[in-house]
């Protein structure tokens, strides 16, 4: 029999890499999906990952489920859930993907920055909000 082998890649490279822009540990993840560090390693190292355990990655770093399973040069539509933002397979490493509006040079019209802004004005002051809450607990 004359069987290919699936194109290899570090799966757990990956994962670290997404921990590491999201300033996450490792043993976070283990504790998020509800298992220790050795028994994810494990799993790993053994290709042993069961789909629900994919499924809890994905979710805590927001990749899509499929993108472990994909190859590098399949392209992403933009018109993609905008909770799974996290790109493993950028041609310049990890990245976030974003909907942003961009003008025929690629730049964020001034409109596209000023709701930004708004945004991030009302998440502050969400912050803020729900800090003082839990300082008066």
């Amino acid at each position: 029999m004359n069987e290919s082998a699936p194109p290899e890649f570090d799966l757990k490279e990956k994962v670290l890499a997404v921990l590491t822009f999201h300033h996450y540990t490792y043993r976070q993840l283990a504790e998020y999906i509800g298992t220790t560090e050795k028994e994810l390693d494990s799993q790993f190292k053994n290709n042993s990952l069961e789909i629900r355990t994919l499924e809890l990655i994905s979710k805590a770093l927001r990749i899509p489920l499929y993108s472990f399973f994909r190859k590098e040069a399949d392209e992403v539509t933009a018109d993609e859930e905008l909770y799974y933002n996290v790109d493993i397979w950028g041609k310049d490493g990890i990245r976030i993907r974003t909907k942003l509006k961009r003008d025929a040079k690629g730049n964020i019209s001034d409109k596209e920055l000023k709701k930004l802004k708004q945004a991030i004005k009302e998440n502050e002051k969400l912050i803020r909000k729900n800090t003082n809450k839990i300082k008066n607990k």
